[in-house]
């Protein structure tokens, strides 16, 4: 080989040999100079602060202080073999090894943001920078990890808290309901107490009263009672006896579903009033008494009534309850104010009976009638039973309250009065709808009264017979309009038979 291209050959090859030395070194002192830069920004980010300087080396020089208590965070592979990364708590930081090597360390209050500062060397031709990196991760996983599980305790610690409250809360719950369940019962056994008092007070009070009753008590059989109404018997079209006495306020209670009694006002003081002391009668010859299921008796009490005396002896119509003998015109032995001038009557009937008559009303003086009239209904009794006659749509009229407003005694006096006879004396045919109020329901024709007065009548009675006359008052009472009263009617056939009367006259003049 030629010796001059061997000796260049030679000097390219010891060039190449010292161009990779040169660049070994200089690899060398490129990656010293990095470590340094990074270092020196580390130094920069803690600051020139003396006192933090001091700490930041306290802390680096504890990395090489070994600890007992180690946790391991996880493992890695370093040149192939296994080494576990270990951390151990340093005061507010950490310090981290490798195995038992230690190779950096972390504490945020004194190297700031920076998650680890490796310790110098430690990893200088061992770990490569994935290595560092893969470290770094495992270290915020486990400081995650650590995160997480201060936050969980955090929760359960607030959880263990608020059932601890809620415990608590339950517990002053149920105590609250215990007391207020004491309460309650403390309460419950005073007002049974009370009550047990009550009981004892109003038993001493019954038998008191019991005592007292027995005393003043009064009996159906300690008395004469001359007549019976039941309370419960029509007096108006909407109101029984016991509920216009009740009304008046002379009865209450159960009394309402006994009996109204009348007895001699002389057999009165067989009845002792509340003080035991017996009772004195007023001037009429009857009175009034309530007897309640058990036989009890008490006087009503119901005065006189004034406006037609003690003894009165005016004659009114009755509505009797007698189907032969439906109205009459009669007095009463006694009248009993109700209240107001509703009154009960009461007179000895044909057979000496006694009959009880209630009026709702007086007439105030009208057209042929004079003031305070009583228009009797007959009360049933026990001798005075007849329920189709006593309540039958004409006889409720005479008593009516409120269908077609009441209907005043006045009207049904005014009626009746066109049936009496020329001496003032009371038709003997009169009946209950003769005295309803109502002038055009007639129960009978006068047709003899009639024919009575117009054989009178001089003009008449020379034209015409009695015969004629009959004939021709019945024919026009056949013929009677339902809306034309008795007096009407009487007029019209009169001037009627009058104007032929006197028809009968001008052509026989002439």
């Amino acid at each position: 080989m030629n010796p001059i291209l061997l000796g260049i050959l030679m000097i390219l090859v010891i060039f190449v040999i010292v161009l990779i030395i040169l660049m070994g070194i200089y690899k060398k002192q490129n990656e010293k100079n990095k470590q340094d830069i990074t270092d020196k920004k580390q130094v920069e980010k803690i600051g020139t602060n003396s006192y933090m300087d001091k700490r930041r080396e306290e802390f680096i020089n504890s990395v090489n202080i070994m600890h007992p208590d180690r946790i391991t965070i996880g493992t890695i592979y370093v040149n192939g073999k296994e080494e576990e990364l270990v951390s151990q708590k340093k005061d507010d930081g950490y310090i981290y090894y490798l195995g038992n090597k230690i190779i950096g360390g972390y504490n945020p209050n004194i190297i700031g943001d920076d998650f680890i500062i490796f310790r110098e060397n430690t990893l200088e031709n061992q770990l490569s920078d994935q290595i560092k990196d893969e470290i770094v991760q495992m270290i915020e996983k486990s400081q995650k990890r650590k995160e997480q599980e201060k936050e969980r305790e955090y929760i359960n610690e607030r959880t263990k808290n608020r059932n601890t409250y809620e415990q608590q809360m339950g517990y002053q719950k149920t105590i609250g309901q215990e007391r207020r369940k004491e309460q309650i019962n403390k309460i419950e056994e005073q007002e049974k107490r009370r009550e047990n008092r009550e009981k004892l007070k109003n038993r001493e009070i019954e038998k008191q009263l019991k005592a007292k009753q027995e005393k003043t008590s009064n009996k159906v059989k300690d008395i004469n009672i001359k007549q019976e109404v039941d309370m419960d018997t029509k007096a108006t079209d909407m109101d029984t006896i016991g509920k216009r006495l009740e009304e008046a306020g002379k009865i209450k209670g159960q009394e309402k579903e006994g009996k109204i009694g009348f007895v001699e006002s002389d057999d009165l003081d067989k009845l002792k009033d509340e003080n035991a002391k017996r009772l004195q009668g007023h001037s009429s010859r009857y009175e009034a008494v309530s007897i309640d299921k058990k036989g009890n008796v008490k006087a009503l009490n119901l005065e006189n009534d004034m406006q037609e005396g003690s003894n009165p002896t005016e004659k009114n119509y009755q509505v009797k309850q007698n189907k032969n003998q439906n109205t009459k015109k009669g007095d009463v032995l006694t009248r009993l104010q109700i209240q107001g001038e509703e009154t009960i009557g009461i007179e000895k009937g044909q057979y000496g009976e006694v009959e009880i008559y209630h009026s709702q009303d007086k007439t105030i003086g009208g057209k042929d009638v004079e003031g305070n009239k009583s228009l009797d209904k007959q009360l049933e009794t026990k001798n005075a039973k007849n329920p189709v006659e006593g309540m039958d749509e004409e006889t409720q009229k005479l008593s009516q309250k409120y269908q077609d407003g009441y209907r005043s005694v006045e009207n049904s006096y005014q009626e009746a009065k066109q049936h009496e006879h020329e001496n003032g004396e009371p038709c003997e045919d009169l009946k209950a709808e003769d005295l309803d109020g109502n002038p055009h329901t007639v129960s009978h024709s006068h047709t003899e009264d009639i024919v009575a007065k117009l054989m009178q009548n001089g003009e008449i009675n020379d034209k015409f017979t009695e015969r004629e006359i009959r004939e021709r008052v019945e024919s026009a009472w056949n013929q009677k309009d339902n809306e034309e009263t008795l007096e009407e009617f009487q007029k019209n056939v009169e001037e009627d038979i009058e104007a032929d009367a006197e028809n009968m006259r001008g052509e026989r003049g002439r």
